[in-house]
């Protein structure tokens, strides 16, 4: 019989969408958004928790184990309820979720109100997945530079005694295809930058910075909703272009042509779009945040604190590497983050949990367990 799973989210993003799509090939999936656009205000939240307890009510009890991305808010009654009907319940940790960093306004755990439902959501959960293992525990001084915070849910969340298994993102290699070898002298990011707090968020501010030493290269930011706020605010140098949010399906274009993709961001997860670039033949260049040294192995080049000197120097570094390096490039996301590799851990964890044979580690503030 056909694993039964029930799956929470609130938006769906790429990462999510593939999980859904994978489990609806190999299970029988329901799935429940928790919202579908701006803040709603107190009455629409009030309504989509309604809606989601109905929802878990009348699923709950036919169901195998349940899943949902990111602890917060919309994963309480799931976590809830599942205990009531003895239904186990996996949550997968994506960034946000597991760091505490005021000074860019980053993290769940600077709400009053969702910091303690994430929390319990975390504390209770029967398994938690996060995608790196920055994410459970780990030291970073680029993000508030040069204080040296712990972050990770092992550090944030004293009790947390579910069930530990790191399940990376995966992708389809055939999704995005290798570039030509030699390229032009552009170095391409890809990210949202829809406020100045996502634009310090993703180290835009050091890339104009890094671009303004090296007036001989190209460099493309893409996904900037406002081209024209950001250069008024910013003054990028003109070899800096700003593009405007694209469909993913084009972003293949953007990462064949670049030499070099930078992933300079103070906080991050493990970064889709740096392991989209690196499918296409890009060049790494990123900072040591959370999850991003995870995807760059030894195939590009690391920089230590948030310096545009340093970060220049590392872009020329990457651009003078010789041309085959893109295929040891590509070849990291094959053999590490392919697709199938998530989807058949995933399966199996769920499969585990339903069987009421958990594996994994536990997890306690500051150390590890197996």
């Amino acid at each position: 019989m056909s694993l039964r799973v029930l799956f929470v989210h609130l938006r769906p993003s790429p990462f999510v969408r593939e999980d859904m799509d994978v489990l609806g090939e190999r299970c029988t999936l329901q799935t429940f958004q928790f919202g579908d656009g701006p803040d709603p205000g107190p009455l629409g939240f009030a309504w989509t928790l309604v809606r989601q307890f109905l929802w878990l009510l009348r699923r709950l009890r036919r169901a195998d184990v349940a899943i949902g991305w990111f602890a917060d808010y919309h994963m309480v009654l799931p976590i809830l309820l599942g205990r009531l009907f003895k239904v186990p319940v996996a949550v997968v940790v994506g960034g946000y979720d597991a760091v505490r960093l005021p000074a860019l306004g980053q993290g769940v755990s600077l709400s009053r109100w969702r910091w303690p439902l994430a929390r319990l959501v975390l504390r209770r959960a029967d398994a938690v997945l996060p995608v790196s293992e920055s994410l459970v525990h780990s030291v970073n001084r680029y993000s508030e530079w040069p204080e040296l915070t712990r972050q990770g849910i092992g550090t944030l969340v004293p009790g947390v005694e579910a069930r530990v298994h790191v399940l990376p993102t995966g992708y389809d290699p055939s999704s995005w295809p290798p570039g030509p070898s030699v390229r032009q002298r552009i170095v391409t990011t890809v990210g949202l930058v829809d406020s100045e707090r996502r634009l310090h968020v993703k180290g835009i501010d050091l890339l104009f910075d890094a671009a303004r030493i090296l007036p001989d290269v190209r460099f493309r930011v893409v996904g900037v909703a406002d081209p024209d706020a950001v250069s008024r605010r910013h003054s990028p140098p003109p070899n800096v272009d700003l593009v405007r949010p694209v469909p993913r399906g084009e972003l293949a274009a953007y990462y064949r042509e670049a030499s070099v993709y930078a992933q300079l961001s103070r906080s991050e997860g493990l970064p889709n779009v740096l392991c989209e670039a690196m499918l296409c033949g890009c060049i790494p260049v990123g900072s040591r945040v959370f999850g991003i040294p995870d995807v760059i192995g030894d195939t590009g080049f690391l920089v230590d604190e948030p310096s545009a000197d340093r970060i220049a120097e590392a872009i020329r570094l990457a651009l003078e590497v010789h041309p085959e390096r893109r295929d040891q490039v590509r070849a990291r996301i094959e053999g590490a983050f392919h697709i199938r590799q998530r989807s058949d851990r995933l399966v199996e964890v769920l499969s585990d949990l339903a069987s009421g044979r958990p594996k994994g580690r536990t997890v306690r503030h500051g150390a590890s367990t197996d």
